[in-house]
């Protein structure tokens, strides 16, 4: 969630050529006027403290992981893999991106409407889609999800393992933490350009249209003998990330696992040998940098580095890992789970590994701040709201760890309670944003979805760009003041959400209300993904691209480019999937006919073996270094989580 405030962001849409109003912030008499096009939801008044969750799941739930995957190609960036072009309206962009020091930066996905890559937001959403797998990912296999989110842990950790360089002739060491120019310094008189803010079109285009034809730049953070520009930050981020991403990827990948590892083990260190924060001007006073803090800004980095401690416990066993972790968490004030502080998050995470009575009360204190009755607000119709920019992800992202945390607590007769009240509050959230406020805020899904939410390349794309090569404040004009909608569905984007009164201000125009980002999705998938869990995902069946609207019959669409999936491909096509005997579903052409079953067959999954968040032992697999072999020793350590033994192994 940014932390840009509503008055800057007016001055921004106008600064883009927009004559936008300003978003409304308050009633006195100097305040702007009132945004255009607000819409007051008709969904029931909720009394929250009555809410009862359904016995069955209210919505499809996977279908809403299904597109929130989807999304993620719509923000793809670099070379689309062969035959597998989702998207009709999305092709290579930015293959030619390199860094000053030749690595490749091409590949990952963009932040949210523009193509900027943001270090710490972007390590932020893969750690997040990681985690998914590591806490839901036997939910995930029984419907048939596993495969793609396992593909997009890879894909963000591959973006993340070129961000790293040593310079050994002068011993430097250096971490890209952002690429591209949100904007650009002109003169003291005007203030800023916008860059890549100022760009309109599709990514594909950029460096036709991009004001300046300026390519994006990289900003490092650095460290030597005698340079200190340290991230301990954006490097605490990288390492979470990277670390989980080994424990995801060790089953099916063991040597990408084990690079994954060491790159986080290394990133981690260079993080603590070199402490510092890009919120430091002195240090970091470029203008990216000074871009990056007016919209992402840092407020501690002991927060990071008690995560990606903690991760790097689990994939490794090494204790010192945990006993840093430990002593990040001292005396840290939990008030929300986001991208921009995550201690809740190793707080619960450390927890189970070691439960402390302190860190046990801290954590209840901070659930508590968010169910019904505690200092968060709600809105008429249940919202918990922390906050206009965000909302939706705020409450999403709070969704996520409570279906996490219930799970540790579900087994111990005392707690039992909470958890049942920390799942409730994930399903009304969560229904809140799939439809019970009288609208879904998800785009492509349900009751009257979003159609103009703030995503340039839905609107402006290679099929359809009918502005390009004009001057890209005309395409600007167009696309904020317009109200035609989006021209493609970009599938599963969450928008920013209403405010606390339940209101909604659609159009591109005010996008503190539309935008969407790339973490706001990632909340979106952990969340039904925990859903989809809690509800036994036997009560589910597949969903699948069939009859969505990918672009494909577009005029201008490249039907070479279109992707022939195998034949009994039940994920992108309409072909029935097969139900195995364990109760997994998994495409007719991978099916065999001694484990196949119809798709009726009521099979229950088989029980696994876990590891200490979840996730499915391959005890198969060999580890493909003595990396992993260390870590896999691990497996000796036990847990009592939800009144079952789990074995603390990093796969």
């Amino acid at each position: 969630m940014r932390t840009h405030s509503l008055v800057a962001a007016a001055a921004l849409l106008l600064a883009a050529g927009a004559n936008a109003q300003a978003v409304h912030s308050g009633t006195g008499a100097d305040d702007p006027p009132p945004p255009k096009d607000i819409l007051t939801l008709t969904g029931p008044l909720v009394n929250s403290s009555a809410y009862v969750a359904p016995t069955d799941p209210k919505y499809n739930y996977v279908e809403v992981i299904h597109k929130s995957y989807l999304f993620y190609w719509a923000q793809r960036s670099g070379k689309m893999p062969a035959g597998q072009q989702r998207l009709a309206w999305r092709a290579d962009s930015f293959v030619d991106s390199k860094g000053f020091y030749g690595e490749d930066l091409s590949g990952g996905w963009f932040e949210a409407a523009n193509t900027m890559k943001w270090g710490g937001p972007f390590a932020f959403t893969a750690g997040q889609l990681a985690w998914t797998v590591i806490e839901f990912g036997d939910a995930l296999k029984v419907v048939n999800e596993y495969d793609e989110a396992v593909s997009w842990v890879k894909h963000g950790a591959e973006f993340l393992l070129n961000t790293y360089t040593v310079d050994a002739a002068t011993n430097t060491e250096r971490l890209m933490g952002l690429y591209g120019d949100s904007a650009k310094p002109s003169n003291a008189s005007t203030g800023s350009t916008d860059i890549d803010f100022g760009y309109f079109g599709p990514p594909e285009l950029y460096l036709e249209g991009v004001p300046g034809g300026l390519p994006p730049t990289p900003y490092y953070c650095e460290g030597s003998p005698t340079v200190n520009k340290g991230c301990t930050d954006i490097a605490g981020d990288y390492s979470a990330a990277l670390a989980s991403a080994a424990i995801v990827l060790r089953p099916t990948d063991p040597v990408f696992a084990d690079k994954c590892l060491n790159a986080a083990k290394t990133i981690f260190a260079f993080g603590q040998k070199y402490n510092g924060t890009y919120q430091n001007a002195a240090t970091h006073p470029e203008s990216g940098w000074a871009n990056y803090r007016e919209w992402y800004a840092s407020n501690s980095v002991t927060d990071e580095t008690a995560l990606a401690a903690t991760w790097l416990y689990i994939a490794t066993g090494d204790a010192t890992y945990l006993q840093t972790a430990q002593a990040a968490l001292v005396n840290q004030d939990y008030t929300e789970y986001s991208w921009a502080d995550k201690g809740i998050a190793a707080a619960i995470l450390v927890n189970r590994i070691a439960p402390d009575d302190t860190l046990a009360t801290a954590i209840k204190t901070f659930f508590t701040r968010w169910l019904p009755g505690g200092s968060i607000p709600r809105s008429p119709r249940g919202l918990a709201f922390n906050g206009l920019w965000g909302s939706l992800a705020y409450s999403g992202c709070t969704s996520a760890i409570a279906l996490v945390h219930a799970k540790v607590l579900a087994g111990n007769a005392t707690e039992a309670p909470f958890a049942k009240q920390l799942q409730t509050f994930a399903v009304q959230q969560v229904n809140y944003m799939l439809g019970d406020a009288g609208k879904s805020f998800v785009v492509g899904f349900g009751t009257s979805p979003p159609i103009l939410p703030y995503h340039k390349s839905s609107y402006n794309s290679i099929l359809s760009y009918p502005l390009r090569g004009q001057d890209q404040g005309v395409v600007g004009d167009d696309f904020l003041m317009s109200r035609t909608p989006n021209r493609h569905i970009a599938y599963g984007a969450l928008v920013n959400g209403p405010e606390v009164t339940d209101q909604y201000v659609d159009n591109r125009e005010n996008y503190v209300y539309t935008e969407v980002t790339q973490d706001y999705n990632s909340a979106l998938t952990m969340a039904t993904a925990g859903l989809i869990d809690y509800y036994t995902a036997a009560k589910f069946t597949p969903f699948s691209d069939c009859n969505l609207d990918l672009g494909w019959a577009h005029p201008n669409a490249t039907l070479a480019n279109k992707p022939k999936w195998a034949d009994g491909d039940c994920y992108h096509t309409c072909a029935p999937c097969i139900k195995l005997a364990n109760g997994t579903y998994v495409s007719s052409s991978s099916a065999t006919a001694s484990n196949g079953t119809s798709t009726s067959s009521a099979a229950a999954p088989d029980a696994t073996n876990t590891n200490v968040a979840g996730l499915p032992v391959n005890t198969n697999s060999k580890s493909g270094s003595a990396a992993g072999t260390a870590a896999a020793a691990n497996a000796g350590t036990v847990l009592a989580i939800g009144g079952a033994l789990l074995a603390l192994v990093a796969l």
